[in-house]
C-alpha cells in the first residue's frame, strides 16, 4: 500500500512539472523582466492584479491538462506488461524534458532582455533561443543527471506557484466599477436648441451656433449611430479624392451628410483614438497613452456613454477590435447591449474577458501568455482572410436595432476592424488593385511598423499599399448598406457619424501607425455627420477632430457637456464664414506611448494643425528601430499636401508660433497625474522640452 502511495505521488509530481515550470518559474521570470515596461502603464500597486490575471489565465489552461496527464500516467502505471513500462518511462522523461525546455527558454529570454537594456548585441536570436531550449530539454530527458536536476526545482517552483495563487485575492479590488451611471448632469433639454442659441457642448472660446435641424413639431431626442473603421486614412478614400475607387458606398451615403474635409485624429493608434472619441478629451488629459491602458477614471465618468446613459438613452456597441471595445476601455457598464469580439479569431486578450479581468490584455504581453495565445491561434486555424469579416459585427448590430425596445432613444456604436492589417482581403476583393500574387495572404500583409518600412523596396511598399486599398474597398462594400439599413430601421430622426480611430501610413519611410509619426496619412481621418432629416450633402472646410464628436452629439441630445471635454460642437460649422471661430482654432494630435502614463509628458510627439500649417514636434528621448535623427517638421498643406518639404528653417516665425501653441497646451495638460486630480500644470517658467 505504501509503495502504491509513493508511486501515485511520484506520478502526480512528474505530471505537475510542466505546469509548475510555467507558473512557478517562467511566469515570475517573464514578469520580472517586464516590470519596467508595466510601470509605464500602471502605478506600482497595479503590478499585483496584472500578475494575478496572468496566473489565473495560465492556471485555467494548465490545471485541466495536469489532471488529464495524471490520469493518463496512472493508467500507464497499471499496465504491467510490455510495452507499458517502456511507455511510462518515455512519458515521464518527456514531461521532465518539457519542463526543462520551458525553464531554459525563459531564462534565455530574460538574458536577452537584460543584455538589451545595455544596448548589447544579442548572442543568439529568438529562433536560436528556441533551439537551444529544445536541446536542453532533450538532454534533461535522456540523462539521469538532467532528470534529477529538473526534479530538484520542484519544491521551489511549487512555493512560487502557491505565492502566485495568493495574488488572486487582489483581483476583486482592481475590477471595473459596476455602477449604472456615475455622471451627474442637469436635466436633458428635450429637443434641439433653436437657431441662434449657443451650443452648450463647448468649453472653448467662441462657441459655434447650433442650427435648427429637426422640424418644430419633432421634440424627441434623436437616435444616434456611430460607425468607426480601424486604421482608415482619409487620404486613401475616393470620397476624399483618392485615385483608386476605394469607397463608392460611403461616397453614396455622403450625398446626404456633411463631409468634413479637414478632420483629424487626436492620436495615431487605437487606444487613445477611441478614448478621445468616447471621453471628449485628448490623450494628454485622459492618459490612455499605451495600447493596453484605458482612460482615467474621471474621464470615464464624464464620457459620452455616461452622459447619454444619464440622459435616458439605450446604449449598445459591437466591437471587432478588443482595443476599441467599450469594456476594455472601462466603459462597458454604461451599455445595455454588447456584442463583443466579433472576430473569427478570439484570443486571450479580448473585450469579453476584459469586462471581468481588467488587466487581461496587459497580462498577455508576458511571454508565457504570448505562447499560449499562439497555440490558441493555431488551433483555431485559418479563416481564409475573413478573421474580421464586417458582417460578423454588422449582423448582430442590425439584429439589436430590430429587436430593442424603442421606448427610449437609441445609441449604437459599431467598430469594424478592416482596413486594419492584415491587409489581404478575402476573394473577390483580393487582387483588385494589384493582380500579382505578391503579398496576397494575411501572414504576408502585416505592416512594417514605423521606420521598419524604410527597409523595404518601393515595389514591396506599393504592393502592401494596394492590399490596404483592397481591404478598404472590402469594408466599404458592407459599410454603406449597413448605414442605409440602420436608417430604415430607426427612421429619419437619427444622427449618423462615420469616422475612424486613426489612419495608416505608406510614405515617408514610415509604416502603419503608432510611434512618433504624425503625418497626415496617419492622422487625417474621415468624418461624416448625417443630421436628423438631412438629405442634402455638404463639404465642410472647418477643422474638426475626434474630441468634437462627443460635444456634437451632446448638443443634438440636449445634454450639457461636462466641463472636462476639450472639443466643441460642430453644429453650424459648415455654414461659418471663413476666418470665423469655426475655422480659427488649432487641432492637436499626439503620441506619448514611450512616456510613463502618470509622469509629466516629456517624451513623445505632438502635431498641431492650424490653418494651412502643420508642425510635428518631437520631444525627449525616443527609441524605435531604424529611427533616423528627428527634427521638428513644418509643412504647408496648401502647397504641399503630401508633406514632402520641411519648411522649419525657412519659416521660423510660423515655427515659433506653432511651437508656442504646443508649449501652452503642454503647460496646461502635460504635468504628472495625482490620484483623483487633473494633470498638474507645468510652471510657465519651466516649459516642457
Amino acid at each position: 500500500m505504501r509503495a502504491n502511495l509513493r508511486t501515485d505521488m511520484r506520478g502526480w509530481r512528474v505530471t505537475a512539472l510542466p505546469a509548475l515550470a510555467v507558473l512557478g518559474v517562467a511566469l515570475p521570470l517573464a514578469f520580472a523582466s517586464h516590470c519596467d515596461q508595466y510601470l509605464y502603464d500602471v502605478r506600482p500597486i497595479g503590478l499585483l492584479p496584472i500578475y494575478a490575471t496572468a496566473w489565473l489565465v495560465l492556471a485555467a489552461a494548465l490545471i485541466p491538462a495536469w489532471v488529464l496527464l495524471t490520469v493518463g500516467l496512472r493508467a500507464l502505471e497499471a499496465l504491467r506488461r510490455p510495452p507499458g513500462p517502456l511507455i511510462l518511462r518515455i512519458a515521464r522523461s518527456a514531461l521532465i524534458g518539457i519542463a526543462a525546455a520551458i525553464i531554459a527558454a525563459n531564462l534565455l529570454h530574460c538574458l536577452r532582455v537584460w543584455l538589451g537594456t545595455f544596448g548589447s548585441s544579442q548572442p543568439f536570436s529568438a529562433n536560436g533561443t528556441w533551439w537551444i531550449s529544445v536541446g536542453i530539454g532533450v538532454l534533461a530527458a535522456v540523462t539521469a543527471t538532467g532528470r534529477s536536476a529538473v526534479m530538484a526545482v520542484w519544491p521551489t517552483a511549487a512555493v512560487c506557484t502557491a505565492i502566485g495563487a495568493l495574488s488572486l485575492v487582489t483581483l476583486p479590488m482592481f475590477g471595473w466599477p459596476r455602477a449604472t451611471s456615475a455622471l451627474a448632469l442637469p436635466p436633458a433639454n428635450v429637443g434641439i436648441a433653436p437657431a441662434g442659441i449657443p451650443s452648450t457642448a463647448s468649453n472653448e472660446p467662441g462657441p459655434l451656433k447650433t442650427a435648427a435641424i429637426v422640424p418644430p413639431a419633432t421634440a424627441a431626442r434623436p437616435n444616434i449611430v456611430i460607425l468607426t473603421m480601424d486604421a482608415l486614412s482619409a487620404q486613401h478614400m475616393s470620397l476624399y479624392g483618392y485615385s483608386r475607387p476605394t469607397t463608392p458606398q460611403l461616397a453614396r451615403f455622403a450625398r446626404g451628410a456633411m463631409v468634413f474635409e479637414h478632420a483629424y485624429a487626436n492620436a495615431n493608434f487605437t487606444t487613445p483614438g477611441i478614448a478621445s472619441i468616447l471621453t471628449g478629451t485628448r490623450p494628454w488629459t485622459n492618459r490612455a497613452l499605451e495600447l493596453p491602458t484605458w482612460p482615467r477614471a474621471s474621464t470615464r465618468r464624464t464620457s459620452l456613454p455616461a452622459a447619454l446613459r444619464s440622459a435616458g438613452y439605450r446604449l449598445g456597441y459591437v466591437s471587432s477590435n478588443v482595443y476599441a471595445g467599450a469594456s476594455r476601455e472601462g466603459m462597458g457598464q454604461y451599455f445595455q447591449f454588447t456584442s463583443m469580439d466579433r472576430s473569427r479569431h478570439t484570443l486571450i486578450c479580448n473585450d469579453a474577458l476584459s469586462a471581468y479581468l481588467r488587466y487581461v490584455c496587459a497580462a498577455t504581453e508576458l511571454r508565457p501568455l504570448e505562447f499560449l495565445d499562439g497555440i490558441v491561434y493555431r488551433m483555431e486555424g485559418s479563416a481564409g482572410n475573413q478573421e474580421h469579416a464586417p458582417q460578423l459585427a454588422l449582423d448582430p448590430a442590425i439584429h439589436w436595432l430590430k429587436t430593442v425596445k424603442r421606448d427610449r432613444p437609441i445609441f449604437l456604436w459599431v467598430h469594424l476592424f478592416p482596413p486594419h492589417s492584415p491587409y489581404a482581403a478575402p476573394p473577390p476583393g483580393l487582387g483588385r488593385f494589384d493582380p500579382t500574387k505578391r503579398d496576397d495572404t494575411a501572414a504576408l500583409t502585416q505592416p512594417y511598423w514605423a521606420w521598419q518600412l524604410s527597409q523595404l523596396s518601393r515595389q514591396h511598399v506599393a504592393a502592401l499599399e494596394a492590399r490596404y486599398d483592397e481591404n478598404l474597398a472590402y469594408v466599404d462594400h458592407y459599410a454603406g448598406p449597413f448605414l442605409r439599413h440602420a436608417l430604415r430601421i430607426l427612421g429619419p430622426d437619427t444622427v449618423v457619424i462615420v469616422s475612424s480611430d486613426h489612419g495608416e501610413s505608406f510614405s515617408h519611410g514610415y509604416g502603419a501607425h503608432t510611434g512618433p509619426g504624425l503625418y497626415n496619412e496617419i492622422i487625417h481621418i474621415p468624418l461624416l455627420v448625417k443630421l436628423p432629416y438631412e438629405t442634402a450633402g455638404r463639404r465642410c472646410n472647418a477643422p474638426a477632430q475626434q474630441v468634437d464628436i462627443a460635444p456634437t452629439l451632446a448638443a443634438l441630445a440636449g445634454v450639457a457637456a461636462p466641463a472636462d471635454w476639450e472639443g466643441r460642437s460642430l453644429l453650424g460649422a459648415c455654414s461659418a464664414a471663413p476666418g470665423s471661430a469655426a475655422e480659427d482654432r488649432p487641432i492637436f494630435s499626439m503620441n506619448f506611448e514611450q512616456n510613463p502614463r502618470y509622469a509629466a509628458l516629456r517624451t513623445g510627439s505632438v502635431a498641431v494643425m492650424d490653418g494651412r500649417w502643420t508642425l510635428i514636434h518631437y520631444m525627449g528621448h525616443l527609441h524605435y528601430p531604424f529611427m533616423p535623427p528627428l527634427h521638428d517638421q513644418l509643412y504647408d498643406l496648401a502647397t504641399d499636401p503630401d508633406e514632402n518639404v520641411n519648411l522649419a528653417k525657412e519659416r521660423p516665425q510660423v515655427l515659433a508660433r506653432l511651437q508656442g501653441l504646443i508649449d501652452g497646451e503642454l503647460a496646461r495638460h502635460g504635468g504628472p497625474l495625482v490620484h483623483g486630480q487633473p494633470p498638474v500644470q507645468v510652471a510657465q517658467s519651466d516649459p516642457p522640452p
